[in-house]
């Protein structure tokens, strides 16, 4: 393969050089990702050699294809007709004609499948159109005029070994249509360790080391590869047999290729080679991503275990061995005519130079994003003489103003900062590292990384021990996350920090704030959110000139005039000048300091004492402060905190019905809340809590000042529900003391309550119930209805009109959702009860019980399929409860009454051979209704045939010749025939088995008698 052809498409990184800013100055700041990059941890022992190696991540082929293990198949499908059955299928055998049924069957470890009625059929080996004709001729001799049809409605399991290198060895369970692939994906896959083109399959019939098609005693051999790369993988689909074995052998010879390849990795040598031509290597990987010139690297390991590095001839290239790392890196750069505008602007990416030759025309105001810092920008270029990169500080004011307009360069690209990394400047990561930490955090981003590095390599340079970094010591910084700019080009925060002044006050946040020009520190103020005029004024020298304070990188910059800052939840935040001993009232008059949504109960002065070097905080009430009711003097450097409702209700706790977790300390909380609070202010917000409890809108807890009255909280809370008594509120103090008081009474709402007391407004009892109930069929006004509590059910048949003519009370189906929920459990729990046998039986292996495994399967899946209906016994005739009051039912909420029209039938149901609906007529025996349905089947227990009555009782029959008991079936009984309990009398609590199939029977047959 000529490697002329060969190109790549934008940059490589070689393993010699490391990844430099530059590169990632070509993509854009924020890549989505469709799932989290590899990390050291998760990659294996020969990947991080290879990724080492080539100085980026690459992975081994292939062992992403194995996806978690298929959901058991318990239908069919397609079943073809030349399906082999065996031991453990199960077919639905329908019959029509002179008989009726449609039942499953499974066949048995002999290999015989048994319907009813009908001579045993061995299956084994037949196939499924086999088994049809043989199944049709048994039936034809028992049931003339009778058609069959057989489906398969669950393939079997087979048990195949999968030893050697995959996640879980041992011996998988699955379906007989399943082929290497399925048998290798319940194993958990091949490890990274196991080799995909060397695995062998032994058959489980293969007779002295052989198998079918005369292959070697070692085995078919498969390769993986095949099936990965082109889709041609025969051997691997494969259909397994019972009794199979797999066997993963370890990783063979590997390659790896990386550079502009369409699939990058590692790949393992073909089966019996050692050596690779790199012509065979590219088509592996993919190919390349582009045609064109390029160079090849090939890094090879010697006898020594040396790393020599080759590259390789455009023609007569030797082949690739074990370990050997072949790198494609361009010879030249195949972009040109481009730039690039990245940062906060709107749209970021490439430009062409050709449009944008200056710096006036690659960016204007229309371009930057909502929140841009004007005074500082980076142009990144690249140094004709020695092409390394450099960045140049840039005013983007004199740029918007047009008194920039210095020309462009191809690749040069600008970066536009916004106020989040402005903020990150003076970050607690940042300034930790500033105080004296050599390392970051460990999922720091790379910009902190950078930093780290700049202030160990210069230990005393002004950045690790200059003036800035002895100052910022004292600052409080923010917990912003390190900006997505900082991670793409790490070497933004360091160039940032070395053109910033320190600004120790007269801005919204002290700190950081880089400038690319010297100008007025009034002017990098206002940049920073300070204010227009003040504490950055021009200052007063003597005989009377004056003289504006330059900002400049390096410089220290504080306010000659006394000032206070109002931040948080306000309308315009900012630093404000103290002039003439001014007080809260006055920082929060006019109305328009305060935002509408602003918590009223809590505020927060947070004071720095120069002289006593104390670090106090004093709460107040801002409702108090704005209605003149309290007052407190500011002093200079104040920190007035004002918070939002939404911030205070995450910093309190969840309330009584919102669970939502409290965040950490230091969470920016709400989008609009401000600035994150310092966790001191956290703090005390979280231990100043009033519980507000009861019949209010959002009950929860509520953070006061010195205290609050009970009017105050209770609008705070939302106001008083329509359910709150006023005359019965509970107050506990913190002391224990409890009290009632009465809302009625004006005084008691100007009750104090002082942080940690309690507050409870109780509701009204209630005299409806929460939902209705139900009553339908013959009554005069059926539908749905509220209820009182202790409300009756003869009350609610007034309600309704009364009962019609035809009403049935005797079968009235009484359905409460209580009792439905009880017996979905006890059903639950059965099942649970089978599924622990049957595991216990597995454990066990004595085949002699498969077949009541088998069963038991069934009915453990019949016991979680029944919909229990809840139906309890009532008398529902008027005249009954009239004379016995002690028989009239409460109601429930969601109780569903359904009284009948007097029926004409009496349901047979269970196991009979015709199930049906037989015509009522008095002093008719249960005999006879069981000989209208064909009498009992061979599954029947005749000794536990049972009525249910219409009201819902339920009472045995005795068939016995002996019993001379007659016993009156009325109209809308069902009587129930239950399945025999013989084939359980195995299991150890087979004395259940009886009480669970006679409760199954009653669902069904409760079902099909409230259907009819």
């Amino acid at each position: 393969m000529p490697l002329t052809a060969l190109t790549v498409w934008g940059f490589v990184v070689s393993a010699a050089e490391p990844a430099s800013p530059a590169l990632n100055a070509r993509t854009p700041a924020v890549a989505p990702q469709a799932k989290p990059a590899p990390t050291a941890e998760t990659l294996s022992s020969i990947e991080s050699a290879y990724s080492e190696r080539a100085g980026s991540v690459l992975l081994q082929f292939g062992y992403d294809q194995f996806g978690e293990e298929p959901p058991r198949r318990d239908g069919s499908g397609g079943v073809q007709a030349d399906y082999t059955l065996g031991p453990g299928d199960e077919l639905l055998v329908t019959l029509r004609g002179q008989k009726s049924s449609s039942k499953r069957h499974v066949i048995d470890a002999t290999g015989l499948l048994t319907a009813d009625d009908v001579r045993p059929v061995v299956a084994q080996g037949l196939t499924l159109a086999d088994l049809r004709a043989q199944l049709a001729n048994a039936v034809t001799a028992s049931f003339p005029d009778t058609e069959v049809y057989v489906s398969v409605t669950e393939i079997r399991r087979i048990g195949v070994l999968v030893t050697g290198a995959v996640a879980r060895p041992g011996r998988q369970e699955v379906g007989a249509f399943a082929t290497l692939i399925d048998a290798l994906t319940a194993a958990g896959g091949v490890t990274r360790a196991g080799s995909l083109r060397r695995i062998r399959l032994f058959h489980a019939h293969a007779a002295g080391g052989t198998v079918t098609g005369g292959a070697p005693s070692n085995g078919l051999p498969i390769d993986l590869y095949d099936l990965f790369m082109t889709g041609d993988g025969a051997n691997a689909g494969i259909r397994l047999r019972d009794g199979d074995r797999v066997f993963v052998p370890p990783l063979g010879p590997t390659v790896a290729l990386a550079g502009p390849f369409k699939r990058p990795g590692v790949y393992e040598l073909p089966p019996g080679e050692d050596r690779l031509p790199v012509a065979v290597a590219t088509e592996m990987a993919g190919g390349l991503l582009r045609p064109g010139s390029h160079r090849a690297l090939r890094y090879a390991i010697g006898p020594n275990g040396e790393e020599r590095v080759e590259e390789l001839a455009e023609t007569d290239a030797p082949p690739l061995t074990d370990g050997d790392l072949l790198l494609l890196a361009p010879r030249r750069e195949n972009r040109s005519g481009g730039l690039r505008l990245d940062g906060h602007v709107l749209r970021p990416g490439p430009r062409a130079l050709e449009r944008t030759p200056t710096i006036a025309t690659l960016v204007t105001a229309a371009d930057l994003g909502p929140a841009p810092y004007l005074p500082f920008a980076v142009l990144a270029s690249t140094s004709p003489d020695s092409r390394a990169r450099v960045l140049r500080p840039i005013d983007l004011r004199a740029v918007l103003n047009g008194r920039d307009r210095r020309p462009l360069a191809e690749s040069d690209t600008l970066y536009v900062l916004g106020a989040d990394e402005v903020d990150f400047l003076t970050s607690e990561p940042v300034l930790d590292l500033l105080r004296g930490a050599r390392e970051p955090a460990a999922n720091a981003c790379r910009g902190l990384v950078v930093l780290a590095r700049a202030l160990t390599a210069q230990p005393d340079g002004p950045l690790a021990n200059g003036p800035q970094a002895r100052a910022a010591a004292g600052l409080t910084g923010g917990r912003t996350p390190c900006p997505p700019l900082f991670e793409a080009v790490p070497d933004l925060l360091v160039f940032a920090l070395e053109h910033s002044s320190l600004l120790m006050g007269g801005v919204a946040r002290p700190g950081f704030y880089p400038s690319a020009a010297r100008g007025s520190a009034a002017a990098l103020a206002l940049a920073a959110g300070g204010p227009a005029s003040g504490p950055y004024d021009d200052i007063p020298m003597v005989g009377g000139a004056t003289q504006r304070r330059p900002a400049v990188a390096g410089a220290i910059l504080e306010p000659d005039v006394p000032v206070y800052e109002l931040t948080g939840h306000a309308r315009r935040p900012g630093v404000r000048p103290l002039a003439g001993g001014a007080t809260l009232r006055d920082a929060l008059a006019g109305g328009d300091a305060l935002k509408r949504d602003v918590y009223p109960l809590l505020g927060v002065i947070e004071r720095f004492d120069r002289r006593t070097l104390a670090h106090r905080l004093f709460p107040f009430s801002p409702r108090e402060v704005a209605s003149g009711q309290a007052n407190r003097a500011l002093a200079d450097g104040d920190r007035v905190w004002l918070l939002s409702s939404a911030e205070v209700r995450l910093l309190a706790g969840p309330s009584d019905k919102d669970s939502k977790p409290e965040p950490p300390q230091g969470d920016a909380g709400p989008p609009d809340a401000g600035p994150p609070l310092p966790d001191s202010v956290a703090a005390l917000v979280r231990e100043r809590g009033v519980q507000v409890r009861g019949a209010v809108r959002a009950p929860g807890t509520y953070p006061v000042a010195e205290t609050a009255t009970i009017d105050a909280l209770i609008a705070t809370a939302g106001g008083l529900s329509a359910t709150a008594d006023l005359a019965s509120l509970e107050v506990t103090t913190t002391t224990g003391q409890r009290r009632r008081l009465d809302l009625r009474d004006g005084a008691s709402a100007r009750t104090a309550l002082h942080p940690g007391d309690s507050l409870r407004v109780n509701p009204t009892p209630r005299t409806l119930e929460a939902r209705a109930v139900t009553i339908s069929g013959a009554v005069r006004r059926p539908g749905s209805y509220d209820v009182a509590r202790g409300e009756t059910l003869s009350s609610l048949i007034d309600r309704a009109g009364g009962l019609t003519e035809e009403a049935y009370p005797a079968g009235t189906s009484f359905l409460r959702d209580s009792e439905r929920k009880r017996e979905r459990a006890w059903f639950d729990q059965q099942a649970r009860d089978l599924e622990r046998w049957m595991v216990q039986e597995v454990e066990k292996g004595e085949a002699a019980r498969s077949d009541v495994v088998g069963l038991a399967r069934q009915l453990a899946t019949q016991l979680r399929g029944v919909e229990p209906l809840g139906r309890i016994v009532v008398e529902a005739d008027p005249q009954m409860l009239r004379r016995r009051p002690e028989l009239d039912v409460l109601l429930e909420p969601d109780d569903r009454i359904l009284i009948p029209k007097r029926p004409l039938t009496v349901t047979v149901t269970g196991e009979v051979l015709h199930p049906t609906a037989a015509q009522f007529v008095s002093g008719k025996t249960a005999e006879a209704y069981l000989r209208e349905a064909g009498g009992a089947s061979r599954n029947a227990d005749d000794a536990r045939i049972f009525l249910i009555l219409p009201d819902g009782r339920a009472q045995p029959l005795s068939l016995s010749s002996w019993n001379h008991t007659v016993t009156a079936i009325p109209p809308g009984s069902a009587i129930v025939v239950p399945r025999d309990p013989k084939p359980f009398d195995l299991m150890e609590f087979s004395k259940n088995i009886g009480t669970i199939l006679g409760q199954l029977a009653i669902s069904a047959a409760a079902i099909a008698v409230i259907s009819e």
